[in-house]
């Protein structure tokens, strides 16, 4: 199986944590970059402990669950009410620097450009909103405007299916390519009612399963779903 949306996500984890270095290095308590670089990381009104934070991911998947007020359907229409267009990840994640709780919400917008959407995950407040503007923006959107020309079932349906699958509550889901043979499909993570963490992948053509496995920290064995 492809690299789940989960990890397809996992830049954005990466700088919240050097956001938080940056903190330390600063030595001071002044706001620190969080998305880019004028945005403040986020406040939300629910926050993991600091224990809860360093925990392997299944088991801060539960500790998010949990701890979170708002379902991903939900955060996704916070998100396309503040940024009108398609849809194409969200995940459940906190910041590495003071444990909030939010949705990060990745929008193509009507104007073509891709935007990010901050929701706390305890009110369903927008909490920062930012277009990227990196070097390759341009081209990322373009590749993201052909997986939505070749998405057929979008995100609501997606994640319907994978819940199916798996019954429990999806983490996150992002629109992707397969690396088997270039198809765009939706990749979903569910922590199951099972209390284990589910990678679910779903043809955006057709909306069948394609595959499903537990993730590898609950050492479990993986189950193809063909």
């Amino acid at each position: 199986m492809q690299a789940n949306a989960k990890r397809t996500l996992i830049p954005r984890a990466v700088v919240l944590a050097t956001a938080a270095a940056v903190a330390v290095i600063g030595g001071t308590g002044a706001a620190t970059a969080f998305a880019n670089d004028d945005a403040p990381a986020p406040h939300s009104s629910v926050k993991l402990s600091q224990s809860e934070r360093h925990l392997d991911d299944t088991a801060k998947d539960r500790a998010q669950v949990k701890a979170d007020k708002i379902s991903q359907s939900e955060a996704t229409a916070k998100a396309l009410k503040a940024v009108p267009g398609t849809a194409t990840s969200a995940e459940l994640d906190n910041a590495d620097s003071n444990g909030s709780l939010v949705w990060e919400v990745d929008v193509l917008g009507k104007d073509h450009k891709s935007h990010d959407v901050t929701i706390d995950a305890g009110n369903g407040k927008v909490l920062n909103k930012h277009t990227d503007r990196d070097d390759d923006a341009a081209q990322d959107a373009a590749e993201t405007q052909a997986q939505i020309k070749a998405d057929k079932i979008g995100h609501d349906k997606a994640t319907a299916k994978a819940l199916k699958a798996v019954p429990g509550t999806v983490v996150s889901y992002g629109l992707d390519d397969n690396d088997r043979n270039g198809s765009t499909v939706w990749e979903v993570d569910v922590l199951g009612k099972d209390h284990k963490s589910h990678d679910v992948t779903i043809d955006a053509a057709s909306g069948k399963v394609l595959n499903q496995h537990v993730d590898q920290d609950d050492h479990d064995n993986d189950s193809d779903d063909d």
